[in-house]
């Protein structure tokens, strides 16, 4: 039932006896009211001067060391610095999702997004998109929503959407077979069009907001620093340039300009071109531009204008794309298609991601350069200040180091309950050489050269602390 475990040999040990510390059954200090004022909330964080408060706290109120080692407040935001990151230094708004079904498994997933998010002080409005939910569903996600994501953040969000997964054939009937990630085209669409944040007028297709902007990330993301859409600092941007002679890239996300991820599938979604239609503008897209604009993942950026487009053709586009390639990835490559007919080729960015520690066209480089020393206190406390760090680790694969394994499939749906003991974390010397191995989940070791121990290190201490805390 746990994934991190330590193991004697090849077989671990009674998953009962671990020795991992236990979750503190001290009572929290008392929240105030939802109808409490700034002044009163600002006085229980800090008596001596409100705007200092979290550094006045009794930490033994909190049965902590530090506020340092913690990292955040027990509070989450003063209001008054939840509402200054309602926008960016130049006044635009970033209105970041994730989406989801209403299922446990990505429940706890999104809980630890929005905690990630609060932790870096990301600027603008994350908002779930959860789809499909029954009305028991929704009352249960509403719930814990408003006890334990609404105060982190007014900015932290939930939306409802009807349930997108079912595959239908080329008539339009069921097939009685789901794809869940129909969930993220439509659902996207559905948020920006039936959204409050932008006043959606269908006989016009106007939004509000036009100007500011979509990134749309995956609930299995765990942010390092803040998502931007200003790529202009050179020491911790690195750019796709897959050949030999280098382009130049656009540094900022403007109409016309979306930005992504780079991901590794090439030019793979130009087999299916013959989807958006005869006269697409797809079609004129040879393999080197393919290759330089298009191969793209999340995180996506756009302004809200360009997401709206993207996302109506995404969403026409994506079930005749899975009919011809019934697999995962369908809708990625649906995505790379839609902007490709629109003509929105998008700037491609390595260092936005780090997933696979074997992966090419990503932000590994980062972490390589991090000493021994620092690499998983950094992992714990990220400061790309400090080192300069990729936005976020799609925690997408297996992680290990010595006798301790991460892997999302593993972890109990329950992980966020008093009666499941914290996971166990890499050991202080993770980075010396004979811990340069990880026990697998079928119980064999894998040896892992130096640059990729430092790798799974990384990402080991990341995940489980960042679950512990």
């Amino acid at each position: 039932e746990r994934i991190t475990q330590d193991f004697e040999g090849d077989a671990p040990k009674n998953t009962n006896s671990l020795n991992a510390p236990t979750k503190k059954t001290q009572p929290d200090p008392p929240r105030p009211s939802k109808n409490s004022n700034t002044n009163e909330k600002e006085k229980m964080l800090g008596d001596e001067n409100p705007s200092d408060g979290l550094k006045n706290l009794k930490l033994q109120d909190h049965g902590i060391k530090t506020l340092e080692e913690t990292m955040i407040s027990m509070q989450g935001f003063l209001p008054s610095e939840d509402e200054n990151l309602e926008q960016s230094q130049d006044g635009s708004s970033m209105y970041i999702v994730f989406s989801t079904d209403c299922g446990k498994f990505q429940h706890w997933q999104s809980y630890l997004l929005f905690f990630s998010a609060m932790r870096i002080r990301q600027p603008g409005f994350i908002t779930r998109i959860a789809s499909g939910c029954t009305d028991a569903q929704k009352s249960e996600a509403i719930e814990w929503h408003e006890e334990h994501i609404a105060v982190l953040s007014k900015r932290f969000r939930i939306f409802f959407t009807p349930r997108f997964s079912d595959i239908k054939d080329e008539n339009g009937k069921s097939t009685g077979s789901d794809y869940k990630y129909f969930n993220k085209p439509f659902g996207v669409r559905y948020y920006l069009e039936h959204s409050d944040d932008f006043n959606y007028v269908e006989k016009t297709g106007n939004l509000e907001n036009e100007d500011d902007f979509v990134i749309i990330i995956d609930p299995d993301m765990l942010l390092l620093r803040p998502l931007t859409t200003d790529f202009s600092d050179g020491s911790s941007v690195k750019f796709w340039n897959p050949f030999a002679k280098a382009i130049e890239r656009k540094k900022k996300v403007v109409h016309g300009t979306p930005f992504g991820q780079t991901y590794g599938f090439s030019h793979t979604w130009m087999k299916f071109i013959k989807e958006a239609g005869p006269n697409s503008p797809a079609l004129k897209v040879d393999e080197r531009t393919a290759d330089l604009h298009y191969q793209v993942g999340p995180p996506y950026i756009a302004t809200v204008r360009d997401m709206h487009k993207i996302a109506v053709r995404w969403s026409n586009l994506v079930p005749s794309v899975h009919r011809a390639f019934p697999q995962l990835l369908s809708e990625m490559y649906a995505y790379c298609l839609a902007a490709a007919d629109l003509q929105l080729p998008h700037e491609v960015v390595d260092s936005m991601m780090i997933s696979a520690a074997d992966a090419y066209g990503e932000g590994w480089d980062f972490i390589d350069a991090i000493p021994d020393d620092d690499v998983c206190t950094t992992a714990v406390a990220p400061d790309y200040k400090k080192y300069p760090l990729p936005t976020v680790l799609h925690y997408c694969q297996t992680y290990g180091v010595s006798n301790v394994l991460f892997s999302k499939y593993k972890i109990p749906e329950n992980i966020f309950t008093c009666e499941k003991p914290l996971l166990v974390e890499p050991a202080d010397d993770a980075m010396s050489g004979e811990n340069s191995f990880f026990i697998n989940e079928i119980r064999k070791r894998v040896d892992l050269k130096p640059k990729y121990h430092k790798r799974h290190t990384f990402a080991t201490c990341a995940m489980t602390s960042a679950v512990n805390e």
